[in-house]
């Protein structure tokens, strides 16, 4: 006598499965005066929507070679991009979050933000003209 089983599995997929892939990032980017090395300050929010995309607002300031006067800044520049997440071990000893962001600014081009790595001057923003401005960022606050 042959026996057969058979087995169904069900599952319902809730709300909080569904929001668990929302994630706010909230940054701050300061850096200090380098000789020879064009830097950035910047504050933003990416909301990441899913697994492949995050979009959100920063505003920034950025300043070639430390000269005074050539300070610009950019307020609410609209960014789009991916976030990835890197665990202990995988690049450095500590985690870190990082933000591959571009956006339709008229000077901005891209930024590579790499949230709470500790190298010095490890997140970068390029300009259009090819300017590569550095600064270290780190996370403000997250919401899940």
């Amino acid at each position: 006598m042959e026996v057969q089983y058979e087995i169904t599995f069900s599952f319902s997929i809730t709300d909080s499965v569904l929001f668990s892939f929302f994630r706010d990032y909230s940054f701050q980017c300061k850096s200090k005066p380098v000789p020879g090395v064009n830097g950035f300050t910047a504050k933003g929010l990416v909301v990441v929507e899913n697994l492949k995309h995050a979009e959100g607002v920063v505003d920034i300031q950025v300043q070639k070679l430390n000269e005074e006067d050539s300070v610009q800044i950019f307020e609410q520049v609209k960014i789009t991009g991916i976030v990835r997440h890197f665990n202990p071990g995988e690049v450095t000893n500590t985690s870190f979050d990082q933000l591959i962001l571009t956006t339709d600014h008229a000077y901005i081009k891209s930024l590579n933000l790499l949230l709470d790595e500790r190298t010095a001057l490890s997140s970068q923003v390029l300009s259009v003209d090819n300017f590569l401005y550095r600064s270290n960022c780190e996370s403000v606050e997250e919401h899940n």
